[in-house]
């Protein structure tokens, strides 16, 4: 739910518009159940001559399908609620004080923002009396997933699965068929966060004669949090509340923009802006999560800082007679107390040793530097005929470098990219409008980039370049009752979600979706 109340008054000179605005959303995920079966003894040839796509066929004696030779691991149901609040509160006032070709204008206001959400999960295992008829009924239940057209290789075997439908009917609270005992350990993630931002600001704009323009701004913010998560004892197999823990710090951003105008259609810009990212709620939680398949922990960071940038900015542009511009800009970022996921192989702590150690932290600073050009138009300078045509692209090259890398073990390791940040991406689109009838062929690239730090190079997880296709058709005819008909295809080129780990030959994980088909009417009373 989203309501709005604002107003636009006029006192004087003096132009005032306020806003208040309460946003809430929420998530019930109940009954979320899981069954695992598990094979001990499983033998397979496996086949790396291709890392990309490595393949793991069952030798004799092993199966992908469920049998009597696979056994119960566990059986689960999980019950997760989530709830977001936002409050917002915001008035501006603007002062013309001179007009002219040197005039000039005050504007100053303040904001509140009240952000709220809290996460929470209950966990039980299940265990049935019963187990060697629970088994057979299980495995009666199993569908085969094997199929042609496979999309990642119809050379993978999927296997088979319990039903879905089985699980979904299973009387789990029936204390003559299953034993219910509460997992500790899987509700560490539950958290409560409240994050208040109360924000200043003051804003000069001054027109220095025909062609110049100047503002310069300072905007100063408090923000506010206030957290509690949970936290689980191995010895005691329990996990219990964290207290609240606060945090209070001010930032003071400043701005500065100078436009210039040499000519009617060329407009070229400068600025410097100071601007912040705050962490998220999950990472300042002080959480500890346990995987125990994995053997892996996750801590939140209730001493993250928030990551401030210094931006430098100069951009051109020129705007052609007919709809259309072309433009290029080159950029400068300072960015302070970056936020990485670290990842340790082999982590003591607590005196228990974990396969994998995972805890946000503030990594060092990054510099970035890149350009950015893009071009708009439509073919009717060629000849009249192809107004209706056009062509949209942008491309952007991006250098960056951490420095004072601080990861355990990887202090002041030089050359790293900053995560997150790719250094190629581009767009293109073809569209074709008249007469009601538009059509889009959108092309998107993004080269490769670091999402997840390792113990080591060795173990980056690299998000993998992507490559995306999309086509989009529409007619949209009536005055009375505005009809649109329209037809959408996504992922045309089949890409696949892919991480991969050092280098981009060793497959980490690869998720395939195929092309999606969208078709629909809507109509506009």
């Amino acid at each position: 739910m989203d309501y709005t109340l604002g107003g636009e008054h006029l006192c004087g000179k003096l132009g005032m518009d306020w806003s208040i605005n309460y946003a809430q959303a929420s998530e019930d995920r109940p009954n979320e159940r899981y069954i695992d079966y598990q094979l001990k003894k499983q033998k397979f040839d496996l086949d790396l001559s291709d890392e990309k796509w490595p393949l793991a066929t069952p030798q004799e004696g092993s199966t992908m399908t469920l049998n009597e030779d696979f056994s119960l691991k566990e059986l689960t149901e999980q019950q997760e609620e989530i709830m977001e609040r936002d409050l917002k509160a915001k008035v501006d006032f603007k002062l013309p004080l001179k007009n002219g070709r040197f005039g000039n204008k005050l504007s100053f206001g303040a904001k509140l923002v009240r952000k709220s959400k809290e996460k929470e999960i209950d966990f039980y295992e299940y265990t049935p009396l019963d187990e060697d008829a629970f088994n057979q009924a299980s495995l009666n239940a199993a569908v085969n997933q094997n199929r042609s057209g496979y999309m990642p290789d119809n050379n993978y075997q999927v296997g088979s699965f319990v039903s879905k439908e089985y699980v979904g009917h299973l009387n789990l609270n029936d204390p003559t068929l299953f034993e219910k005992e509460q997992v500790a350990e899987e509700l560490a993630t539950n958290y409560k966060a409240m994050e208040t931002v109360t924000a200043a600001y003051l804003r000069f704009d001054q027109k220095l004669g025909e062609k110049w323009d100047a503002m310069v701004g300072l905007r100063l913010e408090n923000t506010h949090v206030r957290y509690s998560g949970s936290q689980y004892d191995a010895d005691e197999d329990k996990t219990s509340r964290t207290g609240y823990e606060s945090d209070n710090y001010i930032n003071i951003l400043p701005s500065l923009l100078v436009k210039w105008e040499p000519k009617k259609d060329l407009k070229v810009r400068a600025a410097f802006t100071n601007t912040i990212a705050r962490p998220k709620y999950s990472a300042l939680a002080p959480n500890i999560s346990i995987d125990r398949n994995d053997n892996e922990i996750t801590l939140g960071n209730p001493g993250l800082k928030p990551t401030i940038s210094y931006n430098l900015d100069l951009n051109a542009e020129y705007y052609f007679k007919s709809v259309g511009l072309v433009s290029a800009g080159i950029f400068f970022k300072r960015v302070n107390d970056i936020i990485v996921d670290q990842t340790l192989r082999g982590y003591e702590w607590n005196g228990n040793v974990y396969t994998t150690f995972c805890q946000p932290r503030n990594s060092g600073n990054a510099n970035l530097l890149g350009v950015e050009v893009a071009f708009q138009r439509d073919f009717g300078f060629i000849a009249p005929a192809l107004k209706c045509l056009g062509i949209y692209a942008n491309y952007t090259y991006t250098y960056s470098r951490v420095k004072n890398f601080n990861f355990e073990g990887r202090e002041n390791e030089s050359g790293l990219r900053m995560p997150g940040s790719p250094e190629h991406t581009a767009n293109a689109s073809l569209f074709f409008e008249k007469a009601g009838f538009n059509a889009r062929l959108s092309y998107n690239f993004a080269s490769a980039f670091i999402d997840e730090m390792g113990a080591s190079a060795f173990y980056d997880r690299y998000y993998d370049k992507v490559n995306y296709l999309d086509l989009n058709i529409g007619y949209t005819f009536g005055k009375s009752f505005k009809t649109t008909v329209y037809a959408e295809a996504v992922n045309l080129l089949n890409q696949p979600l892919r991480y991969y780990q050092g280098v981009s030959s060793r497959t980490m994980q690869s998720e395939h979706y195929g092309t999606r088909f969208n078709a629909g009417v809507k109509i506009q009373l």
